[in-house]
């Protein structure tokens, strides 16, 4: 089966609960973007109002981060300085990042920060980004995750075809790192991906965007 690890741009955790709620029992795993409107020219919670509050309370145990129980939480960072940002998502429990290789010049701090937490991290990259600044990295994280397209912290952005060769490229010299793609992925592209090496599927508007979400879900899945 297909690994889909579906994805949330949310403007607020009602609209996290409602989605989440949505591929209850059907996914492992999941995905949530924050973004800073620095990083990428959107703002997305907690960045957008003063959302940072909500996770003020889950960190102190007033509240609990929706459906934290049932899923594998990864956190996308779309972020500039992720490491300001770390320890609040780390308390809220999510066990999977993503450090974007061009946001911060503490990557290794935030790897350690990361791993020290005993969670799992994965570099992302851009289709124009230099795959060379990924290498000296490559020891201390679980997987690589390339964007699809250069347009991120949006939904139903088209995949960059152009990356299709970046990963291959990437695939045959680093063959036992696992390659996450995010933007793009729907049942046209998976299989071209799933040529060129990747292990995982980010999706975000092919799942959610469905007139039912189970239905796309299991298709994807089946690809």
């Amino acid at each position: 089966m297909t690994e889909i690890i579906p994805a949330i741009i949310p403007k607020n955790l009602n609209l996290v609960r409602e989605t989440l709620g949505k591929v209850l029992s059907l996914v492992k795993k999941v995905q949530i973007d924050v973004v800073d409107g620095n990083y990428a020219p959107v703002k997305t919670w907690p960045f957008n109002g003063s959302q940072f509050e909500e996770i003020r309370k889950i960190v102190a145990g007033e509240e609990k981060f929706p459906y934290i129980e049932d899923f594998i939480l990864e956190i996308d960072m779309l972020v500039l300085h992720p490491i300001e940002y770390l320890s609040d998502f780390i308390s809220l429990g999510a066990k999977s990042f993503i450090i974007h290789i061009d946001s911060t010049d503490h990557v290794e701090e935030c790897l350690k920060t990361i791993k020290d937490a005993n969670c799992q991290v994965g570099l992302g990259i851009k289709p124009s980004g230099d795959i060379s600044l990924l290498e000296s990295f490559l020891p201390e994280i679980d997987f690589v995750q390339f964007m699809g397209n250069d347009r991120v912290g949006y939904s139903g952005v088209n995949l960059d075809e152009n990356v299709l060769d970046k990963i291959e490229n990437f695939h045959q010299r680093h063959f036992s790192m696992p390659i996450q793609i995010d933007i793009g992925v729907n049942e046209i592209t998976i299989p071209k991906l799933k040529e060129a090496g990747v292990s995982s599927f980010i999706s975000g508007s092919s799942v959610f965007d469905a007139p039912d979400v189970k239905e796309a879900l299991t298709k994807l899945q089946n690809i």
